[in-house]
């Protein structure tokens, strides 16, 4: 079935579909504006399979785009509107647009490297710009017959998603119609999804998450309100409230930030019914905080993949206290493995590899046999995410690969030295990565942002907490106080940009409250306490 019309079918024209800054909009409103794109896109020739760049923030403009694109049978390619210029370059060559969307105030920017694409533009009279088609003018061109919805195999690509790749070079993840129709039914049924629900998005639409919070309610014939103010947590809390939300969505950074940089424990929302938390891990101590903050709110854990369309994995709400730090059992439609390096499924404990398997898992990679070769195979998705099972079948991921430390002989884990940090209780974030180290071979270094705006004194605070939690090999060797941690657009911590930064002439990541960096210099190894208990890790 084509994308657009599963998303859009059986919806009365009145519903609210989308509820911007700028105004709401109905489904009829929707509906419209997606068949001028359709409409367009074919009178300026495209054809089943060509691509559609879309740069720009969560909008009406976005998603009119978007359904648009897919309704015509067309490939969309939804990119970070802050991405990098050479970054865009490198995609628009890769991809190969025919046309693309973008916003005005960003036009100036990438144009130049979308010489060869037709340019639509959210408003007209972009300087430098002059054969860009504005939004409105394309929706004034819409014929009186809609263009019918193209007939789109099941296996067709429907959306490029481009993710950072192994090498540095961004990786276009092929979602096909199946894919993305086989996961939003998952989502929809665990969730309980109906058209009375209201999901407050703070997460883009180009990533994975944020567009499957888009299918799910635009599905069951809910609505979307589009919230891009996060700098102002107090705000967003605000508006969910005044909006009546059923329901929000984050990666861990977003809970953090509301955890302990705003009013969240001190507010009521008699309409949140549910909450989602996915893209990267949530400390124990952040979800434990979370459930006393909300305590008449469902809590869902979540673990999945731009690969997998994107969701695999959930913790029911009512087993957070007794599977604490775990991320469920696999969504309906999928199957999920933990997996030895000899291909079986390891005994609960034990340390391997998740695999998983249904109709969500995408097609591979675009135009990049090798990593499609590597990780889908015999039909499975093979991740980088190493993790254990307990006696019960629930999952629990341990780190990436990439992600470990080898202290002084043992291996330990960046995730779990983040969290014995935020357990401190005065941190909102924390980051650990490795570096060179004379004694131990390789020692961990700590970026954290603090919770108070004043933080004299706590790194060496946070050292002697790190003493008392932890075997001295694995003490943060540094502790860096910054302001904030780097970020991509979907809130997740660039951890590569941590590493550059931490090498001679990397540059320096903003720090709390003055001109450089707080460091102070950790133990060596073999002082402190050598009978600690390191079992944890």
């Amino acid at each position: 079935m084509n994308v657009a019309e599963y998303l859009m079918e059986g919806k009365g024209d009145s519903g609210t579909a989308l509820v911007t800054l700028d105004g709401t909009y109905t489904y009829s409103d929707l509906r419209r504006a997606a068949a001028a794109v359709a409409a367009n896109l074919v009178r300026h020739g495209g054809r089943k399979g060509d691509r559609v760049l879309l740069l720009s923030d969560n909008g009406f403009f976005w998603v009119a785009a978007y359904l648009g694109t897919l309704h015509a049978g067309l490939v969309c390619v939804p990119l970070p509107v802050k991405a990098a210029r050479d970054e865009v370059e490198y995609i628009v060559g890769n991809a190969e647009p025919a046309f693309a969307f973008v916003e005005a105030r960003s036009a100036q920017k990438f144009v130049p490297a979308l010489r060869d694409a037709k340019v639509f533009c959210d408003r007209g009279g972009v300087p430098g710009v002059p054969d860009a088609i504005a939004f409105e003018e394309l929706q004034r061109q819409a014929p009186d017959s809609p263009v019918p919805p193209a007939e789109v195999e099941p296996n067709e690509i429907a959306v490029l998603m481009f993710t950072s790749g192994s090498t540095g070079k961004p990786r276009g993840v092929m979602v096909s119609a199946r894919n993305i129709i086989a996961n939003t039914n998952s989502i929809i049924e665990y969730l309980s999804l109906t058209a009375a629900d209201r999901i407050l998005a703070v997460l883009p639409f180009h990533y994975s998450f944020g567009t499957s919070l888009l299918h799910t309610h635009l599905r069951v014939g809910g609505s979307i309100v589009v919230e891009p103010r996060f700098m102002y947590p107090d705000k967003v809390l605000q508006r969910m409230l005044q909006t009546e939300c059923t329901g929000f969505a984050g990666v861990p950074s977003h809970y953090q930030i509301l955890l302990r940089r705003s009013g969240l424990a001190s507010m009521r929302f008699p309409r949140l019914r549910y909450v989602q938390q996915a893209g990267g891990h949530l400390a124990p101590s952040f979800v434990k905080e979370l459930r006393q903050a909300l305590p008449d709110t469902q809590i869902f854990i979540m673990y999945g993949l731009t690969e997998a369309a994107p969701r695999l994995s959930y913790l029911p709400p009512e087993l957070l206290a007794s599977k604490p730090g775990s991320i469920g059992k696999a969504i309906p439609g999928v199957k999920l493995y933990v997996l030895d390096e000899s291909g079986q499924q390891v005994r609960p404990g034990k340390i391997g590899h998740i695999v998983a398997e249904g109709e969500n898992i995408t097609l591979g990679y675009w135009r990049n046999q090798e990593d499609t070769a590597k990780y889908f195979r015999d039909g499975r998705l093979h991740t980088c995410d190493l993790a254990t099972v307990d006696e019960d079948g629930f999952i629990y991921i341990v780190d990436r690969a990439a992600d470990f430390l080898k202290c002084g002989g043992q291996r330990v884990s960046c995730r779990y030295l983040e969290e014995v940090l935020l357990e401190c209780g005065s941190l909102v974030e924390a980051a650990v990565i490795g570096i060179a180290d004379a004694e131990l071979g390789e020692a961990a270094k700590a970026f954290v942002v603090p919770r108070e705006r004043k933080a004299e004194g706590m790194a060496e605070s946070l050292h002697l907490f790190c003493r008392s939690h932890l075997p001295p090999p694995l003490v943060p060797r540094q502790i860096v106080i910054v302001d904030s941690l780097p970020k991509n657009s979907s809130g997740k911590v660039l951890k590569q940009k941590l590493r550059e930064q931490h090498l001679p002439g990397g540059g320096e990541l903003r720090a709390h409250g003055a001109g450089s960096a707080v460091e102070v210099e950790g133990p060596r190894a073999g002082n402190g306490d050598e009978g600690h208990d390191s079992s944890r890790h």
